[in-house]
């Protein structure tokens, strides 16, 4: 191998290495953000944030293309808890077919950084 093919490779690694490197700092800052966030933020702060998100955002490959409105939302206030960097809050959506039961994963860091799951 020729010596700038080496110098380039080497370099190339380098790169790859730092971008790495670069990579694990990043969350590993982002998880001292979450924890610290988590101190101080309120279940109340998520709950309004779950509570508008749904209200204003279409999530059709969560929820279906029905609309949900405050009239088919029950949010689960005693139901809140925080979990590591995250804030679970429960809540129920009423529909034509019946009730589902799902859970709103909230980052404490970015109360819009939110991922449904149905429960």
């Amino acid at each position: 191998m020729k010596t700038s093919a080496k110098v380039g490779a080497l370099c190339a690694l380098g790169i790859i290495l730092s971008a790495s490197g670069y990579e694990v700092y990043s969350q590993s800052i982002e998880n001292q953000n979450d924890e610290i966030a988590c101190l101080t933020v309120h279940s109340r702060d998520a709950l309004i944030a779950v509570e508008k998100d749904l209200l204003e955002k279409a999530h059709t490959e969560m929820f279906g293309k029905n609309r949900i409105t405050l009239g088919s939302l029950l949010l689960h206030n005693e139901g809140v808890a925080k979990n590591g960097t995250r804030i679970i809050v429960p809540f129920t959506l009423a529909s034509r077919g019946g009730q589902s039961e799902f859970q709103a994963v909230v980052r404490c860091s970015n109360l819009q950084d939110i991922e449904y799951d149905k429960l």
